[in-house]
């Protein structure tokens, strides 16, 4: 529009010039074709072709226009529908943040296929379908999206475990993260999602050797890292102390990081399946070591309960721990028990009294009674059963 009005214009001003050098000179044209004569003058004739060229440019730009105008009509179309589907995904997307799922799957699928990216449109619909509690449909709309954009096929996989373990859909979650991870072995949240969804089917031994994995401590938080390692770790042993195979245990525990390893509940239940498995020597070394270092209760309450070899030595650990750590129950119930094993009858008694007089416990009031049973007190001994059965039902 504005090249056409400013061609007009120009013509405008060409043609007052010429009229305004001509006016005194008019000049004489005289054209003759096939007996046709036109005579006119030179301003005439000069107005008169600008006329005929100017009419014949108007109709080839008509002509031009009328040719193009069903491609124009379908651009327009075609535009608008793009702006349609384009706000109708906008609206989906912010009802899905809203939480409006209903809306927003309406709203997703209704133009999807108007949309440039119609598989975000579909990927966005599968989760306002999880949140409406559709299965079917979440998965219809993720074949849709992987088969309209396959380049997309991780984001597809990714979209879908997470969907499936929110559903907990754990068998169909840890498949598709190993299609992901098979795709990319090294995507941190394709290992994340495998490792959730192995923890939550009970998997440890699949658990653990993921999580060795260097990937794996940066897919996941050190926080949960642990949570699951030691998790796994701790049942791989039970299973190990199940089957009674000594072996195995010592090689889940060599093959354990050395960091992993001061882990109070993985240290204990490492110790203690070692004593189950007739290695006492072996589990007792353990605790003595780090308690050498640092308080462990649990190694305390275990190093009392073990029956060494040597019972004046095991005492006289104790009692040092004593000194090094104070007057801990942990330590006094142990001591108890080293004397009752040492004979020293009087001595246990004390160590027992001073328990229950701080942090009363069913064990420490079992081994009261049976110091009052090989000292011939039978009466006390009952009482003490009866306070230790109390306490036990009260917990």
């Amino acid at each position: 529009m504005i090249r056409t009005l400013l061609l007009a214009i120009l013509a405008l001003a060409a043609g007052a010039a010429a009229a305004y050098y001509l006016h005194d000179e008019t000049g004489y044209v005289l054209i003759s074709v096939h007996g046709w004569i036109v005579e006119t003058s030179v301003l005439g004739f000069v107005l008169g072709l600008t006329l005929v060229i100017g009419t014949l440019w108007v109709l080839l730009r008509l002509f031009v226009g009328g040719l193009r105008l069903p491609q124009r009509m379908r651009d327009v179309l075609a535009r608008r529908r793009r702006e349609r589907a384009q706000a109708s995904f906008e609206a989906g997307l912010l009802h899905l943040l809203e939480g409006d799922w209903k809306r927003a799957e309406i709203e997703l699928v209704r133009r999807a296929a108007d949309h440039h990216a119609a598989h975000l449109n579909y990927l966005a619909a599968a989760r306002a379908a999880q949140r409406l509690g559709a299965g079917d449909r979440r998965d219809h709309y993720l074949g849709l999206a992987a088969r309209l954009a396959p380049e997309i096929e991780r984001a597809t996989l990714l979209t879908q475990a997470e969907l499936q373990l929110e559903r907990r859909e754990f068998a169909a979650a840890r498949e598709t993260a190993l299609r992901l991870r098979a795709l990319d072995p090294r995507q941190p949240y394709a290992v994340e999602l495998l490792a959730e969804a192995l923890y939550e089917l009970a998997e440890w031994e699949s658990l653990r050797r993921l999580l060795l994995e260097d990937i794996a401590r940066q897919a996941l938080t050190e926080v949960r890292w642990r949570q699951m390692f030691e998790r796994a770790l701790i049942e791989r042993l039970r299973v190990a102390e199940a089957d009674a195979r000594l072996d195995q245990l010592k090689a889940l525990w060599d093959a354990t990081p050395r960091e992993c390893r001061t882990w109070p509940a993985l240290r204990l239940q490492y110790a203690r399946s070692l004593a189950r498995l007739n290695a006492q020597a072996e589990a007792m070394a353990l605790a003595a070591d780090t308690l050498a270092r640092e308080w462990d209760a649990g190694l305390a309450t275990l190093y009392g309960e073990l029956e060494a070899a040597d019972a004046l030595t095991q005492l006289a650990t104790i009692e040092e721990w004593l000194t090094r750590y104070g007057e801990r129950p942990e330590l006094l119930v142990g001591a108890g028990r080293a004397c009752l094993r040492n004979r020293l009858w009087g001595k246990a008694r004390s160590y027992l009294e001073a328990v229950v007089r701080v942090a009363p416990s069913p064990a420490a009031y079992l081994e009261l009674a049976r110091v009052c049973e090989q000292t011939q007190n039978p009466e006390e001994a009952h009482q003490f059963y009866r306070r230790g059965l109390e306490i036990a039902a009260q917990g």
